[in-house]
């Protein structure tokens, strides 16, 4: 692609136009990630989007879940260049950056799914940067990236088959991330953002399939602005819904760079109430858009199992909306497990290995939607 507007900024960090990254590597992406839920914990949406620079592609998704197990995925995508990253849109789907670090605004316009949005999120405590994140297979690395993850709250509206819900107040969150992450190479990550009164919890374990860390982060966000000390260990004793993928309960223990350590329970009170990252179902419809843009809807659900076990079977990931409780505080939020690669043995039963080998490096931005 070459030179283009965004290079006549003066912002280079490398001795490259803007459309090369640090690294040739088809999963470096630069992604944004939001979710929403009902304070009674009844709906659920996320919202992302992400550019793959090396593979020139912009990757959107939208999910929708609710108690009764109905869902929504939405999926959609375009060409990408090094002058037009900084647009953020897919379809009717399109992330806007009112005013940096305070206001973004999500939109949905309409489209064939019955589901449209409006929803704006600004932060409610201060962001968490995590410590840089590097880890290494042999002599590939698999993860290199920056990442932060903030607690928020939203205001708007979201609309599902045509009966729109006011979201003024629904607790959430949001993350950035950017560089390499080839999921479906880490054998096991847990992900947290946990939303109490006053205080949020952001914490991510990244671990090989034999249980050994190969990295840890996080640490609680106050209301106040203040920030605790970094967390050095995550130990999680996870409970699954009978034979599937998505958790029921949960056992956490934290410990600081003190030596503090910190007891979370978490349970699932409504198991239907979460979203699946991975591989998109034969039956999705795609429409072309032109110009190498595209859309397609699925909806499906969950109470249904066949559905649930086809959907479970291409799926790297899921994010349970979970309801938590710390030192007689109740809160809730995304209990987000991943597990790729070989596979990690303590849970096995419930993630068996996944093959991946039909798909290659540049599907792998569609199989990490998140």
């Amino acid at each position: 692609m070459g030179y283009s507007a965004a290079d006549e900024r003066f912002t280079h960090q490398l001795p490259r136009t803007f459309d090369e990254v640090h690294d040739p590597d088809g999963s470096w992406s630069d992604r944004c990630y939001f979710y929403a839920h009902s304070p009674d914990g009844e709906l659920l949406v996320t919202s992302g989007y992400g550019n793959n620079p090396n593979q020139r592609l912009g990757n959107a998704y939208g999910k929708v879940a609710l108690a009764d197990g109905r869902h929504w995925d939405l999926l959609g995508g375009r060409k990408v260049g090094g002058g037009d990253r900084d647009e953020l849109f897919a379809g009717p789907m399109r992330w806007t950056c009112v005013e940096p670090l305070r206001h973004w605004r999500l939109d949905l316009g309409p489209n064939g799914s019955g589901i449209e949005w409006e929803l704006h999120y600004t932060p409610r405590a201060p962001m968490w940067e995590l410590l840089p994140m590097h880890v290494a297979v042999g002599e590939r690395t698999i993860v290199d990236m920056y990442h932060m993850k903030e607690s928020g709250t939203w205001t708007g509206w979201v609309q599902v088959d045509g009966r729109r819900t006011s979201v003024d107040g629904f607790p959430g969150g949001r993350d950035r991330t950017f560089g390499v992450r080839a999921a479906d190479q880490i054998a096991f990550w847990l992900w947290l953002d946990i939303g109490f009164d006053d205080v949020s919890i952001q914490a991510w374990v990244i671990e090989a399939g034999d249980g050994t860390v190969q990295y840890v982060d996080g640490g609680f966000t106050h209301t106040d602005g203040t920030l605790s000390k970094r967390l050095v260990a995550i130990e999680h004793d996870i409970r699954f819904d009978g034979e599937h993928k998505r958790p029921a309960a949960a056992t956490l223990t934290f410990t600081d760079e003190d030596g503090r350590t910190f007891r979370l329970e978490g349970s699932a009170p409504h198991q239907h109430v979460n979203a699946y990252y991975g591989l998109p179902l034969p039956t999705l419809a795609m429409e072309s858009l032109g110009d190498g843009e595209y859309f397609g809807s699925f909806p499906w659900s969950s109470a249904e199992r066949d559905q649930l076990v086809a959907l479970e079977a291409g799926s790297v990931s899921v994010d349970q909306l979970m309801r938590f409780e710390l030192d007689g505080q109740v809160g809730h939020g995304i209990f987000e497990i991943l597990c790729g690669a070989e596979g990690y043995q303590r849970y096995l039963a419930n993630w068996p290995r996944m093959d991946m080998t039909p798909f290659d490096q540049s599907s792998r931005s569609v199989r990490d939607d998140r």
